[in-house]
C-alpha cells in the first residue's frame, strides 16, 4: 500500500512538473509570437514613413528641376537692348540693334569658336530622357529657321545636342551620347522640314561634354552657323 501510495505521489509530482513546463513553454511561445507581431508592425510603419519620405524627395527635386529650367531658360534667351547686358547697344548692318560683346545680332551670338551660336535649353525644348520635340519648342525653332533663312542661308548649319553628366538610368538611349545626337537629329529634321536645305545640316551628340554653371544649363542644343 504504501509502495501504491509513494508511486501516486511521484506520478502527481511528475504530472505538476510537466505542467509546469508546459507552461512555461506555452508563456514562451506567447512572448515570441507578441515580439514577432510588435517587429511587423514596427517595419510596416518604417516602410510607411521611407515610402513617405522618397515621396517628398520625388516632389523636391521635380521642384528643383523646374526652377533650373526656368534660370536656364533666362541665361540662354537673347539680350535685349536695355536688358543690361556687356557693351554699349550699337545697330548692325541690318540696321537692328545689337550688343557690341554679341559679336552678331538676332538670336545668334558670337560663340566660344567664334561663330554665330544660338542656344536653347534643353529643358525647354525635351521632357526629360526624351527626344521628341515639345510643342511649345516649335515656335523657338520656327524663329530661328527664318533667321537662318535670311541671315545664313549659303552657310552651313551645324546642330550640336548636349547632356548633364548624370548618368542614365531609366532611358532607352544606352548613353548620354545617344540621347545628345538623337536630340540634335530632332531639330535637325525640324529646322530641314521648315526648308533649311538638308544637305547643309549636319547634327552632332556631343554628350556631357563641355559642362555649364548648372546640370540645367548643361543641358541644351547649340545651333552654330559653320561658315
Amino acid at each position: 500500500m504504501n509502495v501504491l501510495n509513494g508511486a501516486i505521489r511521484r506520478t502527481g509530482l511528475l504530472v505538476a512538473v510537466l505542467a509546469v513546463g508546459a507552461s512555461m513553454l506555452l508563456g514562451g511561445c506567447n512572448d515570441d509570437k507578441k515580439k514577432l507581431d510588435a517587429a511587423t508592425q514596427e517595419s510596416s510603419e518604417l516602410r510607411e514613413k521611407n515610402a513617405s519620405l522618397e515621396a517628398q524627395v520625388g516632389e523636391k527635386n521635380q521642384r528643383i528641376a523646374e526652377l533650373e529650367g526656368k534660370l536656364s531658360t533666362m541665361q540662354t534667351a537673347p539680350i535685349q537692348p536695355g536688358d543690361g547686358g556687356d557693351g554699349p547697344v550699337t545697330k548692325g548692318r541690318s540696321g537692328r540693334t545689337a550688343s557690341n560683346s554679341g559679336g552678331d545680332d538676332g538670336d545668334f551670338k558670337k560663340g566660344r569658336s567664334g561663330r554665330p551660336t544660338a542656344t536653347i535649353s534643353g529643358d525647354v525644348l525635351f521632357a526629360s530622357g526624351q527626344a521628341t520635340l515639345k510643342p511649345d519648342a516649335k515656335k523657338a525653332l520656327d524663329k530661328l529657321a527664318g533667321e537662318i533663312k535670311r541671315k545664313y542661308k549659303n552657310e552651313d548649319v551645324r546642330i550640336e545636342g548636349y547632356t548633364d553628366s548624370d548618368p542614365i538610368k531609366k532611358s532607352k538611349w544606352a548613353s548620354n551620347e545617344a540621347l545628345s545626337k538623337a536630340r540634335a537629329e530632332a531639330v535637325r529634321k525640324y529646322l530641314v522640314g521648315k526648308g533649311i536645305s538638308e544637305g547643309r545640316v549636319e547634327a552632332v551628340g556631343m554628350g556631357s561634354a563641355d559642362p555649364k554653371a548648372t546640370k540645367a544649363l548643361s543641358r541644351r542644343v547649340e545651333i552654330v552657323i559653320v561658315n
